[in-house]
């Protein structure tokens, strides 16, 4: 079997000998190829990873031969896989580098997309602003920081490089190296996320918890559909469903502002992990629409904010 693209990632050890951890090593290699396979899918190339023996001298080797379709297509893969591995997450304080916009996930997805297409027709560079994102993106931060505390538990590591080789074994790209005293800027101080509000939330109420602040209420949540248990926290919608001003029926849906409170798994994936309704703007029955006074209050707020920035912009 011919492999034409090869990466090779180098642990350089503070002494002469050859031996790696077998835990650290395997914990490593799981975050490097899950990049590298998260990577191939979105820009849907295909290839598969095996594994070439070790015969280095010094510290310790990995190299991984990589099969596919298309050469230069797998090529893109790696050099985008090595970018983004060696690219800080944390500044010096321990502040994120760049601050992640709500939009940035749709952004980024329309990015892949229109690189996906042109990777068909012979593109071999990839966009810098499509590297920022995927550098950035939370799934990528995750594996980059568990890839990197590994490390910074096996003080024997002083520093990790990354190169891309041909069939022969000869490079095909720049050494890229990280140093251990940079490994903290890669690994994140918490798995929590940025709570996600969405202003124009709708969710049609399965069943009601008015007693107990403790407990969540049920519903089906518009966007996917998806069945959510919610805290409630508008204590006015809930004194006016108790006081009889707001009648409870099978079907009831409110429109809200919902937040929603996230965190990375182990495997980088974005999990929600509770929904928190802070306003309810309107509820709707049939064709009956009831426009709560909180509701109006949300809605102005949102229309002088709307108009302050518009006045700022002229």
């Amino acid at each position: 079997m011919r492999f034409a693209n090869k990466l090779e990632l180098r642990y350089c050890f503070n002494d002469k000998s050859v031996y790696i951890d077998a835990n650290i090593r395997h914990r490593c290699e799981k975050e490097v190829l899950l990049l590298v396979r998260a990577l191939s899918d979105m820009l849907d190339v295909r290839l598969t990873v095996y594994n070439e023996p070790n015969t280095f001298h010094e510290g310790y080797k990995e190299i991984w031969c990589m099969a596919g379709e298309d050469a230069r297509c797998i090529s893109v893969v790696l050099n985008l896989a090595m970018q983004i591995l060696i690219r800080p997450t944390l500044s010096v304080g321990g502040q994120p580098l760049f601050e992640r916009a709500d939009g940035d996930d749709e952004r980024m997805q329309r990015e892949v997309a229109s690189f996906r297409r042109d990777l068909k027709r012979q593109a071999r560079g990839v966009p810098h602003s499509l590297v920022e994102l995927l550098a950035t993106s939370p799934r990528f931060c995750k594996l980059k920081s568990n890839f990197f505390e590994a490390l910074k538990g096996y003080p024997k590591v002083t520093k990790i490089t990354l190169r891309e080789l041909n069939e022969s074994n000869r490079s095909r790209s720049g050494l890229l190296e990280v140093k251990r005293e940079t490994f903290d800027y890669y690994i994140l101080r918490t798995d929590d996320l940025p709570v996600l509000r969405d202003q124009r939330a709708t969710i049609e109420i399965i069943s009601p918890v008015l007693k107990d602040a403790r407990y969540r209420w049920k519903g089906i949540y518009n966007k996917g559909g998806i069945t959510i248990d919610f805290y409630m926290q508008d204590e006015e919608f809930k004194k006016q469903m108790v006081e009889d001003k707001i009648a409870f029926a099978s079907g009831m849906c409110i429109d809200c502002v919902l937040e929603i409170a996230r965190k990375l798994s182990e495997m980088g994936e974005v999990v929600n992990v509770s929904y928190t309704v802070t306003t309810v703007i309107r509820t709707r029955f049939d064709k009956m629409e009831i426009l709560t006074p909180q509701g109006k209050r949300h809605l102005r707020k949102l229309e002088a904010e709307k108009q302050q920035l518009t006045f700022d912009f002229s």
